[in-house]
């Protein structure tokens, strides 16, 4: 949310149109009301879950570490006293940390957005093979920070809601930048909040010079996020991938199909995770355990970055490697939006990730309070406050603009129709009454 048009001098204005600055501004305030409870909502379940692993290190030492001993149970056995403890839910991801001092960790339920519930984790000591105890799906924050971050529990339609908030932050930011333009101040200047001009005018720059600062990285966030989306990911971006041949080849070990395996000559986990070592596949390891009927035995480990990964294909009857993923088998697209993912879950760089992605969601938690303190201040008594509508004729440059963000956005193109057509049978409506 930004100013009033008499409170700044703006490129709009500077150019004798105040009815374009008022429209975009209209666009923007809207855009604001419709994001700012995705944009908090979105930063306090990012951040929880961009900080899982410390929280659960500190929450939950007894279930986390243990004492190494000279032997170790057999992964089988391990897996075995998990769905004992829990017959009753489908285990998806056997988690076999690197570290001696590490539980092994069994996932059940819908892990990673696949499934009804909320996933949850049953740890196991590795020496012992002894279940250590386990954590209900709300008392595990990694499981429902990621979920609700994803659009858990409307599964697909929250999905969609979340990329439509991300299409209209989109808008946002494009018309909070137009607005900000300055005309007579250079452009350091405009990003110091003025002090000397009132309450409204200082809220209004406190929140546009922070708002300017992070607008680009704000962007780079949303368009990361867009390949996770159940939409744009599955309709727009992998079809385009495919047209352009740039798939990626991340999913080819879970497509795999094993041989048939008779009864009890099916390879032991600790066997599949002997090939994998051999195979170069360092780290933590994560076997998936919930694979379609004779499909092949998917390994994969987690490392910081997609970059270091490797994912592996094993035949569940003698182990032969069928399909082996590194990056060396990413095309530039793949390589792009899992470099974006990196970046987004603030694995990249490390700790400093961490940090430097918790300070840009405080300052989004900032835009949003200010923005909405702004039009507080401003809003006549008793009323919305909504900017005026400004019949003009938009230039090109706009029109080219919003034309190519509805086409690369199509939800976003879809919602725009829409507020058209209401506007279109409100405006009939007021006519015909008058």
């Amino acid at each position: 949310m930004s100013a009033t048009p008499e409170s700044t001098t703006t490129a709009g204005e500077a150019a004798g149109d105040g009815r374009l600055y008022r429209r975009l501004w209209r666009w923007h305030f809207y855009a604001a009301f419709l994001v700012i409870p995705f944009v908090l909502l979105q930063s306090l379940t990012g951040t929880l879950y961009l900080w899982h692993d410390e929280w659960a290190d500190w929450a939950h030492p007894e279930l986390r570490f243990v004492e190494p001993k000279a032997q170790r149970a057999s992964l089988d056995a391990q897996l075995s006293a998990a769905l004992t403890a829990h017959p009753e839910a489908q285990a998806t991801t056997l988690i076999v940390p690197a570290e001696p001092t590490r539980a092994t960790q069994v996932m059940f339920g819908g892990h990673h957005g696949e499934g009804d519930g909320l996933p949850f984790p049953v740890f196991v000591n590795p020496y012992s093979g002894e279940v250590l105890g386990s954590l209900p799906d709300w008392s595990w924050m990694p499981g429902w920070s990621r979920e609700i971050h994803g659009g858990w529990p409307l599964g697909d339609a929250g999905s969609w809601l979340l990329e439509l908030g991300a299409c209209w932050a989109v808008v946002m930011v494009l018309t909070g930048l137009y607005l900000w333009w300055p005309g007579d101040r250079g452009l350091l200047a405009a990003l110091v909040p003025r002090t000397g001009q009132g309450a409204r005018v200082l809220v209004r720059d406190l929140h546009a010079s922070v708002a300017v600062l992070f607008s680009a990285l704000l962007l780079a966030f949303l368009i990361s996020a867009l390949p996770w989306t159940h939409f744009w990911g599955n309709q727009v971006l992998k079809p385009l991938q495919g047209a352009l041949g740039q798939s990626s080849p991340f999913g080819a070990a879970m497509r795999a199909e094993s041989s048939p395996v008779t009864d009890g000559a099916a390879i032991t986990l600790d066997e599949a995770l002997q090939r994998a070592r051999a195979a170069g596949v360092d780290g933590d390891v994560e076997i998936k355990l919930d694979g379609r009927p004779g499909s092949a035995l998917s390994l994969r480990n987690r490392m910081p970055r997609a970059a270091q990964e490797t994912q592996l294909a094993l035949d569940r009857g003698n182990g032969t490697v069928l399909v082996k993923t590194t990056w060396d088998d990413y095309p530039p697209i793949p390589r792009a939006v899992s470099v974006g993912v990196d970046l987004h879950e603030g694995s990249f760089f490390g700790r400093a990730n961490q940090w430097f992605n918790t300070v840009f969601a405080l300052a989004l938690v900032w835009i949003s309070a200010t923005g909405f303190l702004s039009w507080w201040l401003r809003r006549p008594r008793g009323k919305l406050g909504a900017p005026l509508r400004a019949e003009i004729r938009l230039p090109r440059w706009a029109l080219a603009t919003g034309a190519a963000l509805c086409v690369v956005m199509p939800l976003l193109g879809a919602s725009v129709l829409a507020l058209w057509l209401c506007d279109r049978v409100g405006a009939g409506a007021r006519i015909a009454r008058g």
